[in-house]
């Protein structure tokens, strides 16, 4: 899936150099470094988080264990000590995974600015919600880590069928920004060919060309449709039966990813149909003296 990205984004960029110039193309390509620094600097301290979150975790399963084998008050103050840390350091992991999330999804060109308004809009409100359940949890007493526990295992439960369809969105976002920039590229060929006809120029292998470029962008456009129906299936509030639903979600993500896998293709088929049109018009434009 990552070769089929990049190749995506430098066919992409290639287009946006013919149309854009190189200005263009070097401020795409400072942007795109920045975005990647500020989503790295998220992620890092997002994982220095979880390695954290791991030795707290095992502390918690320690004193659980002990705890169960020898109920005493001593044992059960070290059961509930270690209940608590662990509980906050979860709410922290998760919460630098949301900030992680936030940082790419802002960094994030394909989608517009209304849909990344409020795709961080909901991340934000997630965030000062396990913000406020993290406070209170240090004094909290056992009946109440229980309930925070709880009501925190549900939101994660929400979370990662909630990434899911946000991935699938971004990807058929980016679709949607290659696609338009195809179809700019193949309005601007169907009027070369009107200039080179009204030439007298035989334009025949030109507009076969561009059907099949047409027809390309046209199957493009239905494979990221078909992603786009499977990435709404994916409910974003888990229910009773939560395993059986993130099965379901599981597969409709790997439907999607298929979709959008064989739209790329699409696309990339596409640009070798280009890349013969762009010649067959040098070599009438030269015919042509232009």
């Amino acid at each position: 899936m990552r070769k089929n990205k990049i190749i995506l984004l430098f066919l992409v960029t290639l287009i946006a150099l013919s149309l854009c110039g190189g200005v263009l193309a070097k401020t795409l390509r400072e942007r795109d470094q920045e975005a990647r620094a500020r989503y790295q600097a998220a992620k890092q301290q997002y994982l220095k988080e979880v390695n954290w979150w791991r030795t707290t975790r095992q502390q918690f399963i320690t004193a659980r264990t002990k705890y169960r084998q020898f109920k005493n008050a001593e044992n059960k103050a070290e059961y509930e000590e270690k209940a608590r840390a662990f509980l906050e350091k979860t709410v922290e992991v998760l919460i630098r995974k949301l900030e992680a999330l936030k940082t790419w999804i802002s960094n994030k060109p394909a989608l517009s600015e209304e849909t990344r308004a409020k795709i961080v809009a909901e991340i934000e409100k997630d965030i000062n919600w396990l913000q406020e359940k993290k406070s209170g949890i240090a004094t909290a007493s056992p009946t109440q880590i229980k309930e925070k526990a709880k009501e925190i295992r549900h939101y994660w439960r929400k979370h990662r069928l909630f990434v899911k369809r946000i991935i699938g969105e971004i990807w058929a976002a980016r679709l949607d920004w290659a696609i338009e920039r195809f179809e700019t590229v193949a309005e601007k060929i169907a009027a070369k060919i009107d200039e080179l006809k009204a030439m007298g120029k035989d334009t025949s292998k030109l507009e076969a060309w561009l059907a099949d470029f047409n027809e390309k962008i046209e199957l493009a456009k239905e494979k990221r449709d078909q992603a786009r129906e499977k990435y709404q299936a994916i409910k974003g509030e888990p229910g009773p039966d939560f395993l059986r639903e993130l099965a379901e979600a599981n597969q409709f993500f790997r439907q999607v990813h298929q979709f959008i896998k064989k739209a790329h293709q699409y696309l990339i088929e596409a640009h070798k149909t280009l890349v013969e049109i762009v010649k067959e018009m040098k070599t009438l434009a030269t015919a042509t003296g232009e």
